[in-house]
């Protein structure tokens, strides 16, 4: 059996782009948890600087129906 390459290559672990100069990023500068379903991250761009934020916004927990 001979492994064929992959059409498409994708980064191991997830990552974000600068939106000035879109070189990836690959971690937050910090994170912060402001409550059970939002998550707030301050990114940094070592290429050009620029600094942004973004939010994460998880779905609400629904018990399943009994």
């Amino acid at each position: 059996m001979q492994l064929q390459p992959p059409s498409v290559l994708r980064p191991g672990r997830p990552t974000i782009e600068c939106a000035q100069c879109f070189q990836r990023i690959y971690a937050a500068e910090w994170s912060e948890y402001l409550d059970d379903r939002h998550v707030r991250h301050l990114w940094a761009c070592d290429s050009c600087g620029y600094q942004f934020e973004t939010l994460v916004t998880f779905p609400a927990y629904r018990r399943p129906a009994a």
